[in-house]
């Protein structure tokens, strides 16, 4: 057999290889999915996809330093691809090292501008870290381009309300309110509870926006009809000290 039929028998069960890692990882066969990326790897030894789908199997393994070794040298053999970044940065946030984690997705985002998982995964990340300001800007960058999704525009409002802007606040989250109420007919299961209790607390967060931007009477409206558990303790703070949960809400966290 000549060294080119050979060469493309070898590319042939690398792809191979690559199928059934992916089978196997969503069978959750982690072990069986590792053997196969590392066969993958063997046959074809220049195929990045090959190390990331080997990343992906090492961070399910919980093997974070493995995986983030697997994607630099993705990133070493292909710098212009900026997959291995993204994956990099959720590895990066396993390995609790946030700040890492944000530069990997400003990596994406250097080589990929319409990357709009990237802008999402760093605002979050911002957001745990306590930079409402900088996430508040990647949101924004995207509703101007509209590429927002639902659950991204609710966290912007969360953060304009403890931000000084409650208004635009409370405007984005009926947006949001509105986009994810939408599909809510479409679904069944757990999906649709899961969406259920999104809802919910966005009439939470309506409310807090409302108290915020001094709208008593409207948040109590919402209080009042909310199913959530945490509504009564709310109205009973609202109608005894409204400053004191309008404080509460500028101060609180976006989780």
């Amino acid at each position: 057999m000549g060294v080119l039929a050979l060469l493309a028998l070898a590319l042939y069960s690398s792809d191979y290889y690559m199928g059934e890692q992916q089978r196997l990882l969503a069978a959750g066969d982690a072990r069986g999915a590792s053997e196969a990326s590392r066969l993958a790897l063997r046959l074809d030894p220049f195929d990045t996809d090959a190390l990331a789908a080997q990343a992906l199997t090492l961070q399910q393994q919980r093997r974070y330093e493995e995986a983030a070794a697997a994607l630099r040298e993705a990133i070493e053999r292909d710098p212009n691809n900026y997959f291995p970044y993204l994956l990099l940065g959720s590895v990066q946030l396993d390995m609790e090292d946030p700040e890492a984690a944000v530069e990997s997705y400003r990596d994406v985002l250097e080589l990929n501008p319409n990357a709009t998982s990237a802008s999402i995964y760093m605002a979050q990340t911002l957001i745990g870290q306590d930079r409402l300001q900088e996430a508040k800007e990647e949101y924004l960058k995207l509703e101007r381009e509209d590429r927002i999704s639902y659950d991204a525009l609710y966290n912007l409002g969360r953060i304009e309300i403890r931000t000084g802007e409650a208004e635009e606040g409370l405007r984005d989250i009926k947006a949001a309110r509105r986009q994810a109420r939408s599909g809510l007919e479409e679904l069944d299961g757990p999906l649709r509870r899961q969406r259920e209790e999104l809802l919910r607390g966005m009439d939470l967060a309506l409310a807090d926006a409302m108290v915020v931007a001094g709208r008593e009477s409207q948040a109590r409206k919402i209080l009042s009809n909310s199913p959530s558990e945490q509504a009564p303790s709310l109205l009973q703070l609202l109608d005894s000290d409204p400053d004191a949960y309008r404080e509460q809400v500028v101060n609180s966290d976006v989780y």
